[in-house]
C-alpha cells in the first residue's frame, strides 16, 4: 500500500509542477524535462478531464475547457484515492 500511496504522491507534485509551469509561462518545448513534464501532466490530468464532460451536472459549476479546472481536479481524484488508501492503515 505505501508504494501506491508513493506514486500517488509523485503523480500529485507532477501535476502541481505541470501548473506551476504553465503559469509562469514556460513552454513545453523550453528543454527536455519541461517536455515530459508537459506530456506526462496532460497524460494524467485525462481522466479527470474524461470526468469533466461525462458529468453534465459538473459543467455547470466547472468550465471542463480551461487547463486550471482540469488539473486541479486531476489533483483533488489523485489526493482523494491517496487520502482513501491510507484510512485501513494499521499503525
Amino acid at each position: 500500500m505505501s508504494l501506491i500511496r508513493t506514486i500517488l504522491g509523485f503523480v500529485i507534485l507532477l501535476i502541481l509542477i505541470h501548473v506551476a509551469l504553465f503559469y509562469v509561462n514556460i513552454g513545453a518545448g523550453a528543454n527536455t524535462v519541461t517536455q515530459a513534464v508537459y506530456s506526462l501532466g496532460e497524460l494524467l490530468e485525462s481522466p479527470a478531464a474524461l470526468l469533466l464532460n461525462a458529468v453534465p451536472a459538473l459543467q455547470q459549476y466547472l468550465n471542463p475547457n480551461s487547463f486550471f479546472t482540469v488539473a486541479l481536479t486531476a489533483v483533488g481524484l489523485y489526493l482523494v484515492l491517496y487520502l482513501l488508501l491510507g484510512i485501513g492503515k494499521k499503525g
